[in-house]
Order: C-alpha cells, then structure tokens, then sequence
C-alpha cells in the first residue's frame, strides 16, 4: 500500500519538475505563450417546487459565485529531431460563493471536511482554490507515425452520447456547486494520468484509413462530488442542507453519518482504438478498467431501537468494473443536405442498482448475530448494456429563426443484463396494499429524446428544449427541460447572461428527468473574458 502511494506522488511530482524545468530551460527565450481566461460574478434563483406548479412562487438563492478562470499555454520551441516538447497547459479555477454567508440561516453546513478528503464540508463548497489542469506534451512525428505522450492532470472525453454518459466515466462529474448542462469541462473534476496517444503511419494500400490508439494511465482514483452529505445523527441539517445535494434524492440519510469509501490504491487504465474511415465515417471502440463513479450506498452500525433494527452510518462504496465499449459517427450527404448519424454502445460489468426499500437485505438478526455485524445493503452489482442511436441535422425555419436551428434526436436503450426479483422496486404501505410502482430499475428500458437550440436577434437570445419520452409497460411518462438564455455583451469583453434551466412532466417517469421536475433555477451573470 505505501509504495503504491509513493509511487503515484512520485508520478506527480516529476510532473511538475518537468513543468518547472520548461520555464527555466535555456529555450526559454525562444518560447511563445498565450493567456485567456474570464472572471465572472453569478446569482442563481430557485423555485422550490417547479415551474410547472408557479412561475417563481418559491423562490430563494442558492448561489452567488465568484469565478476567476484562466488558461495558460506554453510552446516551449525545444526539439530533437523528430521529438519536441510541443505544449505545456495550465488551467487555473478559484471561486467564492457569497451565498453561504449571505443565508447563512439556510445552509448549516458543517465548516470542516469528513473523515476522508472526499467528504467535503462548508469551506470545500465556499471556496475554491484549485490548479485543475496542469499537463506537458512530449511529441513525435516522424517515420513510425506520429503520437504524444501526455503527463499531468488532465480532462478526457470518450463517447458521443448527447445526454446520457455510455462511455464517458473517466473524469468524474462535480456536482457540489452546479446542475448538469453545463460546460462540460466545468463540472469535470481533473484527475493526474498518463496519457500516450499514437497514430500510426498512412497505409498506401488504404489510404483513407487512419488509425489511433490513445492509452490512459490513471493512479488518482477519486469519486463523483456530490457535496457535503453527513448529517450527523441527532443533527439532521449539518450537510444534506447544500444546494446542490438537495437536488438528489438523498433524504432518507439524514439522521446517518455518511461516509465516502473510495478504493484510492487502485489504478484506473484503458485503450482506445479509433478509426477515420474514408472522409465520412469515424470509429472507434474501447475498453476501460473502472472504479465506479457513482456511489453505491451500505447501511452500517446497526443497533436495535424502539422502533427495530435501524444504522448510523451510511457508507457510499465505490467498486470495480470492466467498461466494454464503441461509438460511431457518420456525416451523411443525400439529397443535397447533409446530416450527422451517431450511435454509442457500452457494456459495464457491474453497475450499483438500487434496491427498493422492502428489499434491502439486513443479514444478522436472523442468524443471531450481534448488532455491530449486520449488514444493510441498498444495491446489487448488475452487468448493464446501453445503446443510443442519434441524428443530428442542421435546418433553417424560418418563421423560428433567421440562422440555423439545430435539432438532435436520440433514442436509449438500457438493459439490466442479469435480472433479480428484487430489483422490482416495487414497496408496500402495509404488507397486502401495494401503493406505489418506482420504475427506476425496470429490466428493460427505452428513452426517446429530442433537443432543439436556436438563436435569435443576432445569436443574443439562445432557447434551448430537451424533452424525453418513456413508452411501455414500465417507464410510460414523458419529461423535459426548456434552457432559453439571452447573452449580451456590453464591449467586446464585458457580458451580461440570464439563463433560465426549468424541468416539467411526469415526476415518476423513469428518465432522470422525472426526479428534477420540481426544479427550476434561474442564473444571472456579469463576467470579463480576455
């Protein structure tokens, strides 16, 4: 275990000597650099019950951030041969949200981490202060084809999926401080890896063909960020309170200590084979070795109370998978137009699947043993498939827009590979009423989707509609998300955004979509970018 540690740090460490040793090289003189960057001060508004039940009738802020972000990259102009160190990266994020302080009788929330770095407190989600990309690239171009070699921290994406992850569980998602669509390198927390991506040379026998290998390396193991979540028992509003956290549903952990368990001595590795198929078609397929994002929640310290067995600590466990995987795109030209065919399929061995409330497993009490070796489990370890099928197609409408109207449509499947009678989800107000179906985890699933962004009054005004669509026995309902947005800007560099994110529909449908319906955020912005 502690070599394994010492020999991730020292990975780190070379890293940024190398990065050091760049700006004090004797070609330091010859270097050119670029720097761009934007500071940005935001306040979001919450409706608290959606707004499809009152426009803004339950209002409150949830946030008011400060952002400063820049970029800074480097061509250091150093070469040997057909080797040359190409670019040094460095992107910088630090922010402070004010709103912490300003309804400070809102959010009690623990100031300190956890009991592991994972557990993020009030200062985690106050401020900010972070180095989030800081990467070399060594290059080659020459005989054997050419490649880079990229060590760092860093942001990979793999997939094409437009609104579900398939393939894209390198980086895990930041979730403590923001709602989904956003720029997706925003919510993406940086990891340290090796990265070493290789093309090999042109076939002359094939010479539309060109193929790639990208390989990932990756020893910093950490989980999706979902913000403070300890509630501390006897102290129900001291984490669960954050304003993003209470976008999940999460409330029955309220009265455990919550507590992230995280796999940090293992490594993360994967390959990537890609291929461009003549000028039209690109594909590629994958394999990845996972340890899972999304947590997996055990129920742990059970003792014996007035009313029954009942934990105190709830542990989200983060396991092993094997990632199985492809895409494809194809630009297609017919009829004079063109449009954009996509499809993703990805294969995870063992994905958490909630158990319903009735079902969770409690071993112990019946074997008699004593309380402190009961066992609560929530989730099974299920191998999922899914598949998407996208078009994209670029069209003008005039009577919505002067400009181009982009439209995407995308159907997923998802298939629970290995069924268990308990995965049902189905509970019991008593044991002969049956109340109510939750169709989360249902065997089989299929999801129509659409998405619709246009631009008026000179690309200031920019709507945006997504709606989903379960059809079938068990994941009937329809949900959705209007995003319309206005940004202005004042000079060349001074802007103005007012975006509003609300979500609509059935609350019980089977998409993501249902549990959000409730939500609705409205975000005004004032930012400089250079």
């Amino acid at each position: 275990m502690r070599r394994k540690r010492c020999v991730k740090a020292g990975f780190f460490v070379v890293v940024i000597l190398a990065i050091l040793g760049i700006f004090f090289s004797n070609a330091a003189a010859e270097m050119t650099s670029s720097f761009h960057g934007y500071f940005e001060s935001n306040f979001i508004l919450r409706d608290a019950d959606g707004l499809q039940h009152g426009f803004f009738d339950e209002a409150y802020g949830v946030q008011q951030r400060n952002t400063l972000k820049f970029d800074i990259d480097i061509d250091p102009d150093m070469r040997w041969g057909s080797f040359k160190v190409e670019k040094v990266h460095l992107t910088y994020r630090g922010a402070y949200d004010s709103i912490f302080d300003l309804a400070a009788h809102r959010y009690n929330i623990k100031e300190n981490i956890g009991a592991s770095r994972f557990d993020y407190g009030l200062k985690d989600i106050r401020f900010e202060n972070d180095l989030r990309e800081a990467f070399i690239d060594f290059a080659y171009n020459g005989d054997l084809g050419m490649a880079f070699f990229r060590p760092g921290r860093q942001i990979v994406s793999w997939g094409e999926g437009m609104l579900e992850t398939l393939n894209d569980v390198i980086n895990p998602p930041d979730n403590s401080y923001a709602m989904f669509f956003q720029s997706p390198d925003d919510v993406k927390t940086p990891l340290w890896m090796g990265r070493l991506n290789y093309n090999i040379p042109r076939i002359s026998s094939l010479p539309g063909l060109n193929l790639n290998f990208d390989f990932l390396w990756i020893p910093d193991i950490r989980p999706s960020q979902l913000g403070p979540r300890d509630s501390v028992a006897g102290n129900l509003k001291a984490g669960l309170e954050a304003p993003y956290i209470n976008c999940i549903s999460l409330v029955d952990l309220r009265g455990l200590n919550v507590r992230e368990d995280v796999p940090t001595n293992e490594n993360e590795y994967g390959v990537k084979v890609s291929s461009e198929i003549g000028d039209n078609l690109s594909l590629s397929l994958l394999y990845f070795r996972d340890v899972v994002n999304d947590p997996a929640v055990q129920l742990k310290n059970w003792a014996m109370t007035p009313g029954g067995p009942a934990p105190s600590l709830a542990s989200f466990t983060h396991n092993k998978q094997h990632v199985y995987g492809g895409y494809f795109s194809y630009q297609l030209v017919a009829f004079g137009t063109s449009a954009v065919v996509r499809g993703e399929i990805s294969h995870h061995t063992a994905s958490p699947i909630a158990l319903a409330a009735a079902n969770t497993i409690m071993q112990g009490p019946a074997a008699r043993l004593p309380p402190s070796q009961w066992v609560g489990l929530t989730y099974l370890l299920k191998p999922v498939t899914k598949t998407t099928l996208s078009f994209d197609k670029d069209v003008r409408i005039r009577w919505l827009s002067n400009g181009v109207t982009k439209m995407s449509f995308e159907w997923l499947h998802k298939v629970i590979n290995e069924w268990d009678d308990r995965l049902d989800n189905t509970y019991f107000k008593s044991r002969s009423t049956k109340i109510r179906a939750d169709r989360k985890n249902i065997r089989e699933q299929d999801v129509f989707m659409v998405q619709v962004m246009t631009w008026w009054w000179a690309a200031k005004v920019g709507p945006t509609f997504v709606a989903a669509y379960n059809p079938g026995k068990h994941g009937e309902g329809g949900t959705g998300m209007i995003a319309p947005s206005i940004k202005w800007y004042i000079t060349p560099s001074l802007y103005s955004d007012l975006k509003l994110q609300a979500f609509f529909g059935d609350t019980k449908s089977s998409y993501s979509f249902g549990s959000l319906v409730n939500t609705s955020e409205a975000t005004f912005k004032l930012g400089y970018e250079w």
